[in-house]
């Protein structure tokens, strides 16, 4: 006799996460070396990628910007994620190493991954069906001397509870963009006169904060042109409280021109309580008081 095989039940999927609980992952790119579409001249020459006087430069504004904005947030549900060069020179790479573990403190709460030279999105792909398979995913773009302000993190989840609100299929219709596009210029340049200065700045699409819901990870937030795909496949841009600081120097890999437009910021109490990695420690913005 013939035994013939049962057909077996199919495996039932997995329930969708609502978007406001899932993850968040931050990305940045300290001083990697690969196609990661910066236009500066140290991205396409190793030499002066790991000059000493940039390295130290860019590691001065990431520990004194860009960690401490994301040890201020007012929620920690989210992942670090740092993609480097494997041939960052060690000094460099253990100071790095260093610093996210003094400033994030338990080691599951970021990844430092340090890849041979590739295309950043190639990097970050394979992170995330890693660490995410078959997960839907915030992405948000944060460069090694940016900031963000303290309440971002909490924002961002209430503008998912938002658009979950708005548009009910949304897990039919990702990618899906949120774009914050009020923030300061941090003025660092050696040839500014003085201390150096804030200025409000307003960019739809920047790049900065810019967050990527999306769960095909091949479509992540180092593959798309930040200016065109939010207008493609549907965005949030919330435009009427700053949320982002943008470094403003001598190593920037992208040369920001100062405009007219720009318009002088002087450190008020609630600027102080939603970016207070300005005003303490190094003083960046000023001092307190």
């Amino acid at each position: 006799m013939t035994e013939q095989a049962q057909p077996q039940p199919a495996a039932e999927e997995p329930a969708a996460v609502p978007l406001h609980r899932i993850p968040v992952v931050i990305v940045t790119r300290f001083s990697f070396f690969g196609k990661s579409g910066w236009k500066s001249d140290a991205s396409r020459d190793r030499a002066l990628l790991f000059q000493p006087e940039r390295l130290q430069h860019r590691l001065r504004l990431f520990s004194q910007v860009t960690l401490p904005s994301l040890a201020a947030q007012s929620r920690q549900d989210f992942h670090h994620f740092i993609l480097t060069s494997r041939d960052l020179p060690e000094p460099t790479a253990a100071a790095l190493a260093e610093a996210c573990a003094r400033s994030h403190g338990d080691a599951g709460r970021y990844s430092i991954v340090a890849a041979r030279p590739m295309p950043a999105r190639a990097a970050l792909r394979r992170y995330l069906d890693r660490r995410y398979p078959g997960k839907v995913v915030a992405q948000v773009a944060l460069d090694d001397d940016d900031g963000l302000a303290a309440d971002f993190v909490q924002d961002l989840r209430r503008q998912f509870r938002l658009i979950e609100e708005e548009i009910p299929d949304i897990s039919q219709k990702l990618p899906h963009f949120v774009s914050y596009s009020r923030g300061f210029g941090l003025m660092l340049r050696d040839a500014a006169e003085g201390a150096p200065a804030l200025f409000r700045i307003r960019y739809p699409y920047i790049n900065l904060g810019l967050t990527m819901i999306a769960g095909d990870h091949a479509k992540n937030i180092l593959a798309i042109q930040h200016k065109k795909a939010p207008r493609k496949f549907g965005a949030r841009l919330i435009g009427d409280t700053p949320m982002y600081v943008r470094g403003i120097h001598d190593f920037n890999d992208s040369r920001v021109e100062q405009s007219e437009r720009w318009v002088r910021q002087e450190g008020d109490d609630q600027l102080k309580a939603r970016f207070p990695f300005l005003f303490s420690g190094s003083g960046l913005a000023g001092d307190e008081g």
